[in-house]
């Protein structure tokens, strides 16, 4: 598990390894790491779900991953892109906001955005059709509407279909009381 000070030690051995080699890779962050970097309320992430947005050659970023792994004991897909399957083909610039260079004061080798708010919330929403997913996305999906101050289940439809230019199947209307509290 990852908690904010293990994530930021994490990402600034990340960024310090791709800068010793000469490299510079953009990454953005979702899930429970870009919650936890923004905000005080996510407290612990099982990893990093990750795209990279820029800079990347192939093969170049994964050893790097894997020497983090081993010098933190982490497990060797702490960084991962599984979060692909939730965002859309095309990503515009506006969803994302800057977090960090990485290794913070010296050469950058790591540049980390992460998906705002709205993005993040329309992401948990439509996690929510998978029942198996346990109750972090419906948990986080509240802390962000109370956020965002999203009142009313037309405002949530409203972002998801902004977001994922789609109405939301059933499976996720059916669980839109269950954000709001009710």
């Amino acid at each position: 598990m990852l908690d904010r000070g293990r994530l930021v030690e994490a990402l600034t051995l990340l960024g310090a390894d791709l800068s010793r080699r000469g490299l510079l890779v953009e990454l953005a962050v979702y899930g429970g790491s870009a919650l936890i970097l923004q905000f005080d309320w996510r407290r612990m992430t099982q990893d990093v779900d990750a795209l990279v947005r820029a800079g990347h050659g192939e093969g170049k970023l994964a050893s790097s991953v894997a020497a983090v792994a081993q010098e933190m004991g982490l497990q060797p897909d702490w960084l991962n892109d599984a979060v692909g399957m939730f965002t859309p083909l095309e990503e515009p610039d506006d969803l994302f906001e800057f977090s960090g260079n990485y290794p913070i004061g010296e050469q950058p080798g790591l540049r980390v955005l992460v998906a705002k708010p709205r993005y993040m919330l329309a992401m948990k929403l439509a996690a929510l059709k998978s029942l198996d997913r346990g109750e972090r996305d419906l948990d986080d999906a509240r802390e962000l509407a109370l956020h965002l101050d999203i009142r009313t289940e037309d405002e949530l439809l409203g972002l998801y279909s902004a977001i994922h230019d789609e109405e939301p199947p059933y499976e996720i209307t059916s669980r839109l009381p269950q954000v709001l509290g009710g």
